[in-house]
């Protein structure tokens, strides 16, 4: 703005010396203190070639006040370049600070990349890890479900384990019963053992009845002392012993043979 300030009182400054000497002219692009020196000069030709007039008083008077113009534009001037020097001055001190907060905040931008390149590496192990884990996790569901079956596996087994248990059970009693009736049976066939002795016995004695009784039939035909009907009431008993004797002995066998066809 100070500049901007300075800049537009140099142009109004030549406007105004402009208008004062209108047949004075000089180049625009000279800079303000060779076009203000120039222009002096060509001014006081001017008013030497233009003395004698009736203006000429009026023209220095006006030249006068021009240049009091000129030394009080040249001091706003000086106050300007030196209030733009300090400006300049605090810009290069910005300036300075800019560059140091800038090189400042480009090592923290790069602090911050590499802490960003870690976290990157520290979030990809992550992601492989959450990867993993995801795989355990099948497998534990696998495993977890392999589990439920074999405890489904275990509890039927156990049902059946109770069910042969109870089988067993059974099977224990009919065993427990079969051998009481194989006891009794041993018992049975000992007793059929020891009755078989008995039997021969008396079948033995039987024989020897017989004998005896076909002994005494001859000895009463050889006597003579017994009478027909005496003699027929005998045969008729000792055959009615004989035949029950007999039937006895008959059953007995067949209990005995069966006895031992079951043993």
């Amino acid at each position: 703005e100070k500049q901007q300030h300075l800049e537009a009182a140099e142009v109004e400054t030549r406007q105004l010396l402009q208008k004062l000497f209108p047949k004075v002219s000089l180049p625009s692009n000279m800079s303000h203190s060779e076009w203000i020196c120039g222009f002096e000069k060509m001014a006081k030709e001017y008013l030497r070639e233009a003395s004698g007039s009736e203006d000429v008083k009026a023209m220095e008077q006006k030249l006068k006040e021009a240049e009091e113009m000129h030394i009080l534009l040249q001091l706003e001037c000086e106050k300007y370049k030196s209030v733009l020097a300090e400006t300049e001055g605090i810009l290069q001190r910005l300036q300075r600070s800019v560059e140091e907060e800038e090189s400042k905040w480009k090592i923290k931008v790069e602090e911050s990349q590499k802490e960003l390149k870690q976290i990157r590496s520290v979030v990809t192990s992550l992601q492989h890890e959450v990867e993993r884990l995801k795989e355990e996790n099948k497998e534990v569901e696998t495993l977890k479900k392999e589990r439920e079956h074999l405890e489904s596996e275990l509890e039927k087994a156990e049902i059946e384990r109770s069910t042969y248990v109870s089988e067993v059970r059974e099977l224990k009693t009919q065993l427990n019963e079969t051998l009481s009736k194989l006891k009794v049976d041993q018992n049975e066939r000992e007793k059929v053992a020891g009755d078989l002795p008995k039997a021969q016995e008396s079948l033995a004695a039987l024989e020897r009845e017989i004998g005896k009784v076909f002994g005494d039939a001859n000895v009463i035909e050889n006597s003579d002392v017994c009478t027909d009907s005496e003699l027929s009431d005998k045969r008729r008993n000792v055959a009615v012993n004989l035949s029950q004797d007999v039937g006895h002995l008959k059953k007995l066998l067949v209990s005995i043979s069966q006895m031992l066809s079951k043993g």
